[in-house]
């Protein structure tokens, strides 16, 4: 059975052939007709995929050091100057940094720029042997009964004592200290553990020294001692049971990164500013942490080289540094740096939203072609079996990112033009593309005017704004359909759907339920159009947790990838329904399709799909209104169990969170009932029941 755009929905249209005259005599209710031996292309485990990248902005804090990775310090190799200033220069876009301080005299810290241990320059302090002088950094997070582990790169005068104290309170016994002798003209590493008694969300961390003389600090670390190669333990467990499949890393700070940064010792890899996201980035999570946290969690790891700022030819080097044999030059590198064998990455993206006027080194159609096709050449030199994933846009994205006004002056993307990114893509560099990049996100209160060219705020119910994602994937569908037609060969070319959201500000890291159901819907459209899209990757992985610098746990959108990657199926079957979506509100373009996403069971959102050992018949309704709905099963070709499994997504209300450090509004439930042909779905929740088949 063919499903590019949608399951054929046999009997809807009888009802919809004359619609226009029998609008009034639609059926009292909804049935919906499953025929389990009308089947589809296999739902693809890697559609459940996550996308990351190292840095966010004020919305979503630094997705690596505030989610992920188990650093306590911020800027633990001092890009910033230390000193009194509250003021960063240049400025930082994250919601929230720690400086360093002085302690005690602040004259007597200088920011050595000469001798340098790694970046810029390096805090240096006169000492005396009466007062300790050093710096000092607070605002951590620690937790009781905890060992944290630590290094710290010195170099200074013989005399010199320096003590590192770690300190939850004022008291004289509200501290942990070491102190470090036998400082050398030389930088020297020194390993540290100080032993934590009390919790502290207002911890600080001194680094002091006595005696006459001087003395510098290179760089500094801590982190508990659970952490597992550098990464926290709770999210790292988290992360591992949502079972995504893949990966991708890279995101807006590709068009600037330098991968070379992000390799070699973590402690002497330069911080960066970091101009896609206006941000400093550590650099402490690079190529090998990156992959080493795909192996932590079970999942494939996609790479986005630099086509923005970037060349082809350290894209090639970054391909050899990654999968080339020990011999070659980047291969030697590698193994010098730790890890002999290549790692093997088999998906490589040329560069990121590569459409976008917001990119680093954006440029105009015609001339990324050329460029996409000179990275792929060089890539592909250096390891022929890689596949290559292009930085595509179709129509709708080019229109509500203003991408198209800008390349031709018309608000509303057109095909054949310098506005048709990804058409433009697959007419002329057809032979070395594997898969095409897709991106969408989408407003809560906001839709696309085509006609001013500009998103408004609009009030709509829950049925129609938690519809924008899939309409969103709705739209690109249709698109590619176009685009089979239109170019010889375009139809050998799957979607990875690498990015998409909401992209309302307050739906990160706290969606709600509403938010929630949404991203089901969009799932489901996923589900639709198997064919067509076989990866796709959620912004962001860390975006299906509620964390602090301490303690995580799901929020409801990670219960929603738990639930579909764990017990949805993986062969779709056709759904039959009596009642199609309504016309599409909005004119059409930009996010809206010509047909609305959802299916002919409406107002209810449904797909099937038989488990991989086709014993069991697993459907998904999702219901986005705030009414509880009946819908009529009509099943065919295979018996069912009277005993039906049910799995349930439900909260509080529509605004439902799960907020880490407060009692848990979404729930996701497991149960039993009675088979039969009615089913009574709840106002506002995701479900997935399991029918085995005699």
């Amino acid at each position: 059975m063919k499903n590019g755009f949608y399951f054929l929905l046999v009997f809807s249209i009888l009802i919809t052939n004359s619609s226009s005259q029998q609008a009034d005599k639609l059926p009292d209710g909804i049935v919906a007709k499953i025929d389990i031996g009308s089947t589809g292309e296999p739902i693809s485990p890697y559609v459940y995929g996550m996308f990351l990248e190292p840095l966010g902005n004020v919305d979503v804090g630094d997705l690596i050091d505030d989610g992920l990775w188990a650093e306590v310090l911020d800027d633990r190799k001092f890009f910033y100057t230390v000193d009194l200033n509250d003021t960063l220069d240049p400025i930082n876009t994250r919601d929230s940094i720690n400086q360093w301080r002085p302690v005690d005299d602040p004259e007597a810290v200088v920011m050595d720029s000469a001798n340098a241990y790694v970046g810029a320059h390096t805090p240096k302090i006169s000492t005396n042997s009466t007062t300790p002088q050093g710096i000092a950094q607070a605002g951590l997070a620690v937790v009781a009964d905890k060992k944290y582990v630590g290094r710290i790169v010195l170099s200074g005068s013989l005399g010199v004592k320096v003590t590192i104290s770690l300190i939850w309170g004022e008291g004289s016994d509200q501290k942990a200290s070491v102190t470090l002798a036998q400082l050398t003209d030389e930088y020297k590493k020194y390993p540290f553990t100080l032993d934590c008694r009390h919790n502290s969300k207002e911890a600080r961390l001194e680094i002091t020294g006595i005696g006459e003389g001087t003395f510098s600090v290179g760089a500094v670390s801590l982190m508990p001692e659970d952490n597992i190669d550098g990464f926290r333990p709770d999210v790292i467990a988290l992360l591992r049971d949502l079972n995504s499949g893949i990966y991708r890393w890279g995101g807006n700070m590709s068009s600037g990164y330098d991968w070379r940064d992000g390799i070699g010792d973590p402690d002497q890899r330069p911080p960066r500013y970091e101009y896609a996201w206006d941000a400093m980035e550590n650099n402490d999570v690079g190529t090998h942490e990156m992959i080493r946290f795909a192996e932590l969690i079970g999942v494939e790891l996609s790479l986005t080289v630099n086509a923005g700022l970037g060349d082809a030819y350290s894209a090639a080097q970054w391909v050899e540094y990654v999968n080339g044999a020990a011999h070659t030059p980047m291969g030697t590198l590698r193994a010098e740096n730790g890890h002999p064998e290549p790692f093997g990455i088999r998906l490589w993206c040329v560069g990121n939203e590569s459409y976008g006027w917001w990119q680093l080194g954006q440029t105009n159609l015609k001339s990324h072609i050329i460029k996409h096709n000179m990275f792929a050449e060089k890539m592909k030199a250096v390891d022929p079996t890689i596949q290559l994933v292009a930085s595509g846009a179709s129509l709708e994205e080019m229109t509500i990112t203003g991408s198209a006004y800008k390349a031709t002056g018309k608000i509303k993307a057109e095909y054949d033009s310098a506005s048709d990114w990804t058409g433009g893509l697959l007419r002329h560099a057809l032979k070395n593309i594997d898969y095409m990049s897709e991106h969408f996100y989408c407003a809560v209160d906001q839709r696309f005017d085509i006609e001013a060219g500009k998103y408004v705020n609009v009030e709509e119910p829950l049925i129609d704004w938690t519809r924008r994602p899939a309409n969103r994937v709705r739209a690109k569908a249709e698109h590619y359909q176009a685009y089979r037609k239109r170019i010889p060969g375009a139809k050998n070319v799957a979607v990875y759907l690498d990015e998409w959201a909401y992209f309302t500000n307050w739906v990160h890291p706290t969606p709600t339920l509403g938010v929630t159901i949404g991203y089901a819907r969009a799932l489901n459209e996923i589900i639709r159009h198997t064919d067509l899209i076989k990866m796709a990757g959620f912004t962001f992985g860390s975006s299906c947790l509620s964390f602090n610098d301490t303690d995580v746990i799901y929020n409801s959108t990670g219960l929603l990838f738990k639930l579909y990657q764990s017990q949805m199926g993986t062969i779709p079957v056709a759904i039959a329904g009596n009642v199609p979506q309504p016309a599409p509100k909005w004119p059409i373009g930009g996010g809206q399709p010509s047909i609305n996403a959802g299916g002919d069971t409406y107002p209810l959102d449904m797909v099937a799909a038989l488990t991989a050992d086709r014993k069991a018949l697993t459907i998904a309704i999702v219901n986005p209104t705030e009414s509880d709905q009946e819908i009529t099963l009509q099943l065919t070709g295979a018996n069912v169990s009277n005993s039906v499994k049910k799995w349930t997504i439900a909260g509080t209300s529509v605004m439902a969170r799960n907020i880490v450090g407060k009692e848990p509004e979404v729930t996701l439930e497991e149960g039993t009932l009675t088979g039969g042909e009615k089913l009574v779905v709840n106002a506002a929740t995701i479900n997935i029941y399991r029918y085995e088949l005699l």
